[in-house]
């Protein structure tokens, strides 16, 4: 029978890519760590499902550069092959438009008259010198009908906006969070990994072995330990604990608030109660074929609708075959009807890839994942309001994920991780504790 510590250095609670991150920075500083998954497999929203050799990611899933979540895995020596879209294509009124995303696109483009060429190129030449931060308190709506005035130039920034925030409710949404997304956008692609997200979980297991990380998946926390206003380990389902001196919640904002003092903890519940989640509805389809190779990249400029053939340029199917994700941005303040979520992303199939049924392999249908754990508002003051990674009146208790700190899906994921590892380390070097070599 494989025997277990009953203490370490760190205890990281959630076996994302989040809490991965975080426990191989600190166990390559040093430090033992101890994972633990609740899930039989390690990866969380990253995991991806293998049927006959078509790859099902949770939703659709982009590799976002230009940020944290790039940076860190290569901090971490995750290595990983790509293929990156080269147009995406606007769906309007029954009709496909390549999106004017250059300038010869945009002079060419038969969706727009003379007068919304020249504002939309106005705009992107001016977008570089907008101060994100500053239109922190300021919701994408609003920016919007200040900054543009041609009509369907509003429609394609808004219906980019909602891809780009997966939020259908722009009212809701920071401009700040858009703004710094489409600036980003213009000069870092996003990639569509080989293999799907679990080649990353993957390299994040075998890099978190490697550093000497126990892993112990299967095994639920129930609760953290404290004593004196200190972290000193966690409680597991079958009652026994295990002590650390530091304790980070890699999970969801729920499920950290749940483990300490079972739910009660006030200053994290007052953290954590008003978040507002951003989720999304997803339709995956894995066909024999792809029907309509002209048109891989498509969003729709008349509902939060998105499609990407995702297979087109990543290796994520069997030989010949077609892998295509789409989802439904929904409005955090209503309550959506699933099969209408799902018929309309079935109609957006049937309009842009006729005669997917006919070829279709295999289905899968979220009506209600969770894109991004908190969703930074304009009333919240965008980024600024999102937490940050120390929980307040436990020392060496600490969150980190998607709801913690700046950026956007899972660029604060790998961020909060890293700053979790470098604060602990940090701390322990100023309390004079020599770091273990």
């Amino acid at each position: 029978m494989e025997s277990f510590p009953t203490s370490s250095d760190v205890i990281v609670v959630g076996g994302g890519m989040t809490g991965l991150a975080a426990a191989i920075y600190l166990a390559r500083a040093g430090k033992s760590v101890t994972l633990f998954e609740k899930a039989a497999s390690l990866g969380g929203r990253a995991a991806t499902s293998n049927h006959d050799g078509y790859l099902f990611n949770r939703g659709i899933h982009g590799l976002y550069t230009g940020g944290a979540t790039e940076e860190v895995l290569n901090e971490l020596g995750i290595t990983y092959t790509y293929g990156s879209p080269k147009e995406t294509f606007l769906l309007h009124e029954g009709q496909i438009f390549p999106f004017p995303a250059s300038a010869s696109a945009l002079l060419g483009s038969h969706l727009l008259k003379l007068g919304d060429k020249w504002e939309l190129m106005s705009f992107f030449g001016t977008l570089s010198r907008i101060q994100a931060e500053s239109l922190a308190h300021m919701s994408v709506q609003e920016w919007l009908e200040r900054t543009i005035k041609h009509p369907v130039d509003r429609r394609i920034l808004a219906s980019t906006a909602r891809v780009f925030t997966y939020c259908s409710n722009l009212d809701l949404v920071s401009a700040e969070v858009f703004v710094f997304k489409l600036q980003l956008s213009l000069k870092h692609p996003v990639l569509y990994i080989d293999g799907g997200w679990q080649t990353l979980v993957d390299g994040l297991y075998q890099a978190a072995l490697q550093a000497g990380v126990c892993i112990r998946s299967g095994t639920r926390v129930t609760a953290v330990r404290t004593q004196d206003g200190q972290a000193k380990g966690v409680q597991l389902l079958d009652e026994s604990v295990v002590a650390a001196s530091c304790v980070i919640l890699a999970t969801g904002p729920d499920d950290a608030a749940k483990l300490v003092e079972a739910g009660a903890y006030a200053p994290l519940r007052d953290i954590v109660d008003p978040l507002i989640p951003a989720r999304v509805a997803c339709l995956d389809v894995a066909l024999r074929h792809l029907p309509e190779p002209r048109y891989p990249v498509v969003q729709d400029l008349e509902r939060p609708r998105f499609l990407s053939a995702q297979s087109v340029y990543s290796r994520i199917v069997p030989e010949g075959g077609a892998m295509i994700y789409t989802f439904k941005m929904l409005d955090p303040m209503q309550l959506s009807d699933p099969k209408q979520d799902e018929r309309e992303l079935e109609d957006l199939l049937d309009t842009v890839q006729p005669g997917w049924r006919e070829v279709l392999v295999r289905r899968s249908f979220l009506p209600h994942i969770e894109a991004v754990g908190m969703l930074p508002t304009a009333r919240g003051g965008g980024y600024a309001g999102r937490p940050g990674p120390e929980v307040p009146g436990i020392a060496n208790l600490y969150v980190a994920g998607d709801w913690i700190g700046s950026g956007f899906l899972s660029d604060p994921s790998m961020g909060s991780a890293r700053q979790v590892a470098q604060q602990i380390l940090a701390s322990e070097k100023q309390a004079g504790k020599p770091e273990t070599m």
